[in-house]
């Protein structure tokens, strides 16, 4: 089985910036490595905390977040 699949894709909203480049259009891509030099950013408010006032990271923008919004298909 894929692990793309079966992972839960971060926020839609959730941007990157790491020395390799920007966010990759292929989400499922980008979620295998998380890269320890890279920063995140939230796209709804243009900082690095979400609407619910807390960080944003790879591994916290996930279903059940309350700003959560899921990759549109």
């Amino acid at each position: 089985m894929d692990t793309a699949q079966t992972k839960t894709l971060p926020c839609q909203c959730l941007r990157t910036k790491n020395p390799y480049g920007t966010t990759p259009q292929n989400s499922e891509a980008w979620v295998a490595g998380i890269d320890t030099s890279s920063s995140y950013g939230c796209l709804r408010t243009l900082s690095p905390a979400g609407p619910d006032e807390h960080y944003v990271h790879l591994a916290r923008c996930v279903q059940g977040r309350k700003c959560y919004e899921a990759p549109e298909e």
